[in-house]
């Protein structure tokens, strides 16, 4: 049954800011660039031998430059003949490669120890990534006549993951919005489309307008690219990791191929507005910002002109005001946690929260307040922006009008 009503999208606590960017998973653990991680011997292999980085530069510039210029015979070229399982696998991941729109692509090495290559693969999707987006992957090298060619993967060694790691993979590309993976393509990128200018709406223009979906073909893939975090009942995630070399990522978001079929036309714009504006707002990273105006926020800008009663779109809350269970504070960082016991009601109490203060105090000054709560205190924005150093009392009596 479709339902207008996404729920929450669970973003990981503090405690996982390490591994994540701050409204993301640390995309880790995939398949990636090298294929299948196993062994790459099939049947007798062939001599390795130390290789020179000079020669190992000069193979992969030759493999970049195929890739960009959709080559399979010069990318195959360096991929020793004797391996026909791994070259297989290589096929399988240029005929991905090649589906999808590249602006630039490089592997370069970081080191070389033995056979094993430890590279940096840089890349950008063409119209929509304004930098690189930088992983470590690794392959094997040897030689035969003369020659370098690749011989393997990095075996045990994990690549960063990637959507490409299924070879059905493909890209649609909307006026505003990239989705690339398998499934509804299409319908999500038109959302997108029509998501963009909504959030500009309310944040305004002075952020890239545009936005990359990844949507993978199964759960198992989901949870691989959430580095192994179960997307059970949630629809979409914004993330943005770091890059291998310590420069920001590219934001992404990451669709559930299980909960986006169930949503209606209407829950999935709510579903994607709310992602734009985590990337709009550029949430990752944020880790000053209170969580219930960076999700109340997204939240507000998400529902708006969707028609949806606040009753419905607040139900789990609904009910507990309806008990005379009204809660007692803003929700904490804590509340938002992956897990949480009240985790749509958190939700839905940072949204009416930031309902209110656009009703009674207009969208520039919740946007304002937004801005300055990231920069300074929490306390200081709400007494300079709003005139006051707690909302609690007027949002209690906000929540008991409107769902009482």
């Amino acid at each position: 049954m479709e339902a207008d009503v996404p729920g929450p999208s669970a973003f990981p606590g503090p405690s996982e800011r390490a591994v994540c960017g701050r409204r993301g998973f640390l995309l880790a653990g995939l398949l990636g660039l090298a294929g299948c991680r196993q062994s790459s011997r099939d049947g007798s292999a062939p001599a390795t031998a130390t290789v020179g980085r000079a020669e190992a530069e000069a193979l992969l510039e030759a493999r970049s430059r195929a890739v960009l210029e959709h080559d399979a015979e010069r990318f195959l070229a360096t991929v020793h003949p004797d391996e026909p399982g791994f070259r297989a696998r290589q096929e399988e991941l240029f005929t991905a490669l090649a589906r999808l729109p590249f602006d630039g692509w490089r592997e370069s090495v970081e080191k070389i120890e033995g056979s094993l290559a430890t590279l940096r693969l840089a890349y950008r999707y063409r119209g929509f990534d304004t930098s690189d987006v930088v992983h470590t992957t690794y392959l094997e090298l040897g030689r035969a006549g003369g020659r370098t060619l690749i011989t393997g993967d990095g075996g045990d060694l994990r690549d960063a993951p990637e959507i490409w790691a299924d070879p059905d993979v493909e890209a649609v590309r909307g006026r505003s919005g990239l989705a690339v993976g398998t499934g509804p393509l299409k319908q999500v990128a038109d959302q997108l489309d029509r998501s963009v200018p909504a959030v500009s709406a309310v944040v305004g223009t002075g952020w890239a307008r545009r936005a990359v979906a990844l949507v993978p073909g199964d759960a198992d893939r989901a949870e691989e690219l959430a580095g192994g975090q179960p997307l059970d009942g949630i629809v979409a995630v914004a993330t943005a990791t770091r890059n291998a070399d310590g420069s920001p990522g590219q934001a992404r978001i990451l669709v559930s191929p299980e909960s986006w079929p169930k949503l209606s036309p209407v829950g999935r714009r709510v579903v994607l507005t709310h992602e734009l504006t985590h990337v709009a707002m550029e949430s990752a990273g944020d880790d000053r910002t209170p969580l219930w105006l960076v999700e109340g926020f997204a939240d507000h800008v998400a529902y708006l002109d969707t028609g949806t009663p606040v009753v419905s779109a607040a139900r789990e809350l609904a009910a507990e005001v309806r008990r005379g269970e009204l809660p007692a504070r803003l929700p904490s960082r804590e509340d938002f946690a992956t897990g949480s016991p009240r985790l749509s009601q958190a939700y839905q109490e940072a949204w009416l929260a930031c309902r209110m203060i656009a009703e009674e105090y207009g969208e520039d000054r919740l946007l304002r307040l937004y801005r300055e709560a990231g920069a300074g205190s929490e306390r200081d924005a709400l007494r300079e922006v709003l005139g006051t150093a707690d909302l609690t009392g007027a949002w209690r009596e906000y929540l008991r009008r409107e769902l009482g």
